[in-house]
Order: C-alpha cells, then structure tokens, then sequence
C-alpha cells in the first residue's frame, strides 16, 4: 500500500484530503506546515507529498526546495496543492521539483487520479532508469 504525506496548515483541507486518499486505498500521514514537512518525510518514508502552498511560517515553495535538495527526499514525487491557480506559481512549483499541481476547489476523483497518475509515472521512470544501468553495464 502507497504512504502519502499531505502537508496544510488547514485541518479541513488535511481531513478532506487524508480521507479522499484513504477511501482511495492509500495509507497517509498528516503534517501541519512547511516546518513539518521534512521531518514527517523523514519519519515516514511517504512514497508521494501533497503539499500546499501558501501556509504560515515555511510556505510550500520553501518546503519543497527543502526536500528537493535533500538527498534522502529529493526522489519523493510532489504534488502542489494551492488556491492560488496563477500560471506563475505553477512555473515556480515546476522549477523546484514539483511533478504536479492541484488547484483548490478540485474537481471530483482528481486528486485520487493525479496521485495514481504521479506514483505510476515516477515507478515507470525508475524502471526505466534501472533498465539503462543495466544495459550500460552488460553493453
């Protein structure tokens, strides 16, 4: 079963979140802020972080730099989750690292499809990328 982290500093956003990801199958762990982030990531060992962007003290873009440059969290597959749906956020979210970006209000089973899509992407990719050591070193 696939951990996710999600990181809001709202608890309705946390709740509602935590509880689409669980009746999708997945197992979640919660943290309240930018602050968190790391820590809970390397607490819990997520396959996939949800993670807002505007919170108090560390905002999202921050904490994402954070676990991008990271070595033990650069790897872990991110998906922004905002209210603020300007092209400009969505660019700063990419250039740090993020593989998606959700606006809030979602539409209904697009977080669960965003986050399905995410893991099989990322799993695809290390396959692939495990393949070509492969056949680099038997080449």
């Amino acid at each position: 079963m696939k951990k996710i982290l999600v990181v809001d500093d709202s608890s309705d956003i946390r709740l509602l979140l935590s509880r689409t990801l669980k009746a999708a199958g997945y197992t979640v762990s919660e943290a309240t802020d930018g602050d968190e982030a790391l820590a809970a990531t390397l607490s819990y060992e997520p396959d996939m972080i949800l993670l807002d962007v505007a919170m108090a003290r560390v905002d999202g873009f921050k904490a994402l730099a954070h676990l991008k440059q990271d070595p033990r969290t650069k790897r872990i597959p991110v998906i922004m989750v905002t209210a603020k749906g300007h092209p400009s956020d969505l660019e700063t979210a990419r250039s740090l690292g993020a593989l998606d970006y959700i606006n809030k209000p979602w539409a209904h089973g697009e977080v669960e499809l965003r986050v399905q899509w995410a893991i099989t992407s990322v799993m695809r990719k290390r396959e692939q990328d495990a393949q070509l050591k492969i056949d680099r070193l038997a080449g």
